[in-house]
């Protein structure tokens, strides 16, 4: 066994893993990608900050009865779940490479199958990283805000300022978050900016 710590912000998580298992640094993954999406989208913060406008947070739903769960509280700390998942990381990429193997195998069977791979390989590491924080029902039970609209739930996220650190919580349980996270920031502002064009007239 061998520790790594990872250091982002004031935020240190100490890994620990069987050598040639998985290298300590995989996870380290999402909060790098975390961090590159939230730069892109600095930039197109910066471009309507210069417009005067500014994104309101969508309402969430109080409690866990939505379909994605927030990463923070009301008071914006991050949840045990989402601490708990940026050391869980290693969970998540196990959990994808079974899915892949598992995947490469049905699909050499099916016609076109190669198809799902994509959306098997997102499946794969959803459910390894929620095995690996300890189940939905933990991941539930200290969630206090969540959202049935994956848009809101990312402008939240951006207008509340929660860092990478949380983004890469959020993205390691929901995959396709890091896929629309700066399409639904920017599709955000263009409707604010045309809501200000009609409120000017």
């Amino acid at each position: 066994m061998f520790a790594s710590v990872l250091r982002f912000g004031i935020l240190s998580v100490v890994i620990l893993a069987a050598p040639g298992m998985v290298h300590a640094g995989m996870s380290a993954a999402d909060v790098v990608k975390a961090q590159q999406i939230l730069e892109q989208v600095v930039k197109i913060t910066t471009k309507y900050q210069a417009k005067n406008i500014v994104l309101e947070a969508p309402t969430p739903i109080t409690g866990n009865t939505g379909k994605y769960l927030l990463p923070v509280d009301a008071n914006g700390q991050l949840t045990p779940w989402a601490t708990k998942s940026l050391a869980a990381q290693i969970g998540a990429v196990v959990g994808e490479k079974a899915t892949e193997v598992a995947t490469k195998q049905v699909t050499g069977h099916i016609p076109f199958g190669g198809l799902l791979n994509g959306v098997a390989k997102d499946k794969g590491k959803e459910i390894g990283a929620i095995t690996a924080i300890g189940g939905m029902e933990f991941i539930k039970s200290n969630s206090t805000l969540s959202f049935d609209n994956l848009d809101d739930y990312a402008v939240y996220l951006h207008a509340n300022g929660v860092g990478s650190d949380g983004l890469a919580a959020a993205m390691a349980i929901y995959p396709s978050l890091a896929k629309k996270y700066d399409d639904s920031i920017g599709a955000a502002y263009k409707m604010a900016a045309k809501g200000n064009q009609t409120a000017s007239k």
